[in-house]
Parts: structure tokens; C-alpha cells; sequence
């Protein structure tokens, strides 16, 4: 044979050799990549086994109260499974962590599925900031618990964060507190208690604070009747520029329901109703046209002249403490009632004896309903002569 020949089957035969050897090795990898697959799904599956064991012993774990893993839990669901993370963040949340409340605030307006979501994220955020001790946040708190806004109904709750947001001296809550206690739905109400942070309200010179507390004074709720307090308390709300009050303090002069006898008290009506209707008080001209017929023809100009001098008074701020009352003490000779910072302090003092004296006679004195709201101007105003303030329901959010 040639060489030719020898080299063509040589060539052939290293061919051969080589393609089995492809082949062969070809199978090997294929092999290879065939176990390292059956590797990998073990080696899946185990980790798999491993991660539902740990999930197990992690809801474990948050199911008995153990933050890192409530928070965890509540983490990985954020994206995927909004309500599922709301539930773990309520529940660190209820455990006073501030993450989960934080959470709950950002979160709950994003469930599309809960029609309460809005109300539940304000009341967390509220409450995030009440745990702040921001006045305004502990009475917006309060309310929304005693109303069930956002949250379960908690009315004793709701009444000790409005008497805290009280007693940090936020006058809405005090207003909020004299009329709670008073309200019809207040299964035990304590018309003390009510007068109590009305003239808490009325000391930090809210103008309402100082009507409800002459309404206390005028029938007798949660205090003595005294007309000479509650034209007084009337007349101090009329200084700080409430119209109400000095219609109100007309009317605490000039009673329709009776004959007037005295001509002091109509010339002073005149002078209050006069001030009403000059300031923007419309209701007040009908009033003062009535009492112009009880006060004598030589009497009028002066009382007019007066009427213009307090009129000046009020619209020319700052208004002196007591200035309108000092002046018409002088003019109609009136028995001037000023109370001191002392004396009002020392009431209150009292005030909170009784209760304290009250509460310890109670078997269950702690206040339960379902919601309320401010008391009305109007209401002060129709229910004037007798009747106990009756309060408006509350307003939303």
C-alpha cells in the first residue's frame, strides 16, 4: 500500500478516534449536567424546606408578641400582599411599636378594599403624634376614639387622652370635656365635672368658655345659681369680642318673659344690645328696640353715649380687663364681682374635691358612649332661659 493510502487511513482512523472521544465526552457533560441539576434541586428543595420551616417558626414567633418577626413578616408582604402586612403592623402597632404605626398611617389610605382605610391613617397618624404629647393630636385622639373614627370605640380611652390634652391646658379639649359631660349619651354624667372645664376653658379667656360657664352659673349646672357670676362671666366674653355674649348679656338684663322693673338693668340691656347690633349682630336690633321702651326719655342720650363709649372700647384692642364693667358699675352704680387669679384657682380647687369626693362614692364612674361633639352657640342661645346646653354631633375627621 501506498503511503498515500497509509495516510488516508490513518487520518480515518484519527477521526474515528476523535468523534468517539467527542462523543464520549459530550455523554460525560451531559452527565456532569445532569446530576449538578439533580444537585441543584435538592439542594433547592432543602432550602425551601429550610425557609418554610423558618417562616413557620417566624409567624411562631410574631404570633406570640416577638416584634423583629412581626416586622419582618409584616416587611415581605408589603409589596405583594398589602393586607397581610396591615395585619402584622397592627398587631406590632397594638404593642406600642412606633414603626408599625407609622406603617399604619402610610399604609391604610392604600387598601382600596377597606372603606375605612382614610380614617384608619389619620387616626394613626394622630396617635403617632399624641405619643409625642402634642395638645392638638392627644384631643383629636381622644374624639376619635370616643366616636370609633378609624378605630374601635374606646371611650375611656378618648376621655383620658382629651383630659390629658386638657390638663396641658388646650382649650378645645376643656370645651370638649364641659359639654361631654353633660351630654345626653353619657350613660353617667357629672354636671361638676363639666363646670369644672368650662371655667378652666373661660380662666385661659376663651370667649365660649366664658358663655358656657355663665349658662352654669344662670341654671344651676354643676354650680350655684348666681345671676351676678353669670352676667359676669357674659360681660368677659363680651370684652374679648363676642358677639354672642353681648347679645346674651342684653338678654341676662331684660328678660321678655317678665315685667322689667328695674330701669338700671334695661338702660345696661339697651347698652349690650345696642353693642350686638352695631358690631355685626343682627338679632340684637329687635332686642334693643324692646328695651329703649323701658329705659325714661331723659335717660336715653346718656345711655346711648355710653353704649358708643364701650362700643369704642371693643374695636379699638387691646381691650383693658374689665374696662366695660367698670364703667358701667360707675354709671348704674352696680355691686362690681371681679374674681382673682387666686380665688379662681382656689375654686377650682374645690371643684376637684367634690369630684374626687364624687368619684370615690361611684362604683363605676368612668364615662361610656358613643360619641358627641361641640355644643352649639345657638343652642346657648334658645335654651338660654332654662334647658341644658344640648350638643351637636360630632363633625368628621
Amino acid at each position: 500500500m501506498s503511503q498515500l493510502g497509509l495516510g488516508v487511513c490513518l487520518g480515518i482512523v484519527l477521526l474515528i478516534v476523535a468523534v468517539s472521544r467527542y462523543f464520549a465526552l459530550m455523554k460525560d457533560v451531559r452527565e456532569a449536567a445532569r446530576e449538578q441539576a439533580l444537585k441543584d434541586e435538592k439542594y433547592r428543595q432543602v432550602l425551601e424546606q429550610a425557609k418554610a420551616v423558618e417562616h413557620e417558626e417566624k409567624v411562631k414567633k410574631a404570633q406570640s408578641g416577638h416584634l423583629p418577626s412581626i416586622l419582618s413578616l409584616a416587611k415581605e408582604n408589603e409589596i405583594g400582599n398589602l393586607r397581610v402586612a396591615l395585619s402584622w403592623y397592627q398587631k406590632a402597632a397594638e404593642l406600642g411599636n412606633e414603626i408599625g404605626q407609622n406603617a399604619l398611617a402610610r399604609l391604610s389610605r392604600q387598601d382600596v378594599d377597606d372603606p375605612h382605610g382614610e380614617a384608619k391613617s389619620r387616626y394613626w397618624e394622630c396617635l403617632v403624634k399624641a405619643n409625642n404629647n402634642e395638645p392638638e393630636a392627644l384631643f383629636e385622639l381622644g374624639r376619635y376614639e370616643i366616636r370609633g373614627y378609624g378605630t374601635a370605640i374606646n371611650t375611656a380611652s378618648g376621655v383620658g387622652h382629651l383630659i390629658k390634652a386638657a390638663e396641658m391646658e388646650y382649650v378645645p379639649a376643656q370645651l370638649f370635656l364641659g359639654d361631654w359631660y353633660v351630654v345626653e349619651s353619657n350613660p353617667t354624667p357629672s354636671p361638676r365635672r363639666a363646670f369644672f372645664w368650662r371655667l378652666k376653658s373661660a380662666v385661659n379667656n376663651d370667649a365660649m368658655g366664658c358663655i358656657k360657664v355663665a349658662y352654669c352659673f344662670q341654671t344651676g349646672v354643676g354650680a350655684t345659681r348666681d345671676r351676678r357670676r353669670a352676667i359676669y362671666w357674659l360681660e368677659k366674653a363680651a370684652e374679648l369680642g363676642n358677639l354672642e355674649a353681648q347679645y346674651l348679656a342684653g338678654k341676662m338684663h331684660l328678660n321678655n318673659d317678665q315685667p322689667v322693673t328695674n330701669v338700671t338693668d334695661a338702660a345696661v340691656a339697651y347698652i349690650w344690645f345696642s353693642v350686638a347690633f352695631a358690631s355685626g349682630y343682627l338679632d340684637a336690633k329687635k332686642e334693643r328696640d324692646m328695651a329703649v321702651q323701658h329705659v325714661g326719655i331723659e335717660s336715653i342720650l346718656n345711655v346711648q353715649k355710653v353704649a358708643k363709649q364701650i362700643y369704642k372700647f371693643l374695636h379699638n384692642p387691646p381691650v383693658p380687663v374689665h374696662s366695660t364693667m367698670d364703667l358701667l358699675d360707675k354709671m348704674y352704680d352696680r355691686s362690681k364681682y371681679r374674681p382673682t387669679d387666686a380665688e379662681l384657682d382656689a375654686a377650682l380647687g374645690r371643684i376637684n374635691e367634690d369630684i374626687d369626693i364624687d368619684v370615690a362614692g361611684q362604683t363605676n364612674p368612668a364615662p361610656a358612649a358613643s360619641g358627641m361633639g361641640n355644643a352649639s352657640i345657638n343652642s346657648v342661645k334658645k335654651d338660654w332661659s332654662g334647658e341644658m346646653i344640648a350638643a351637636e354631633s360630632a363633625s368628621s375627621g
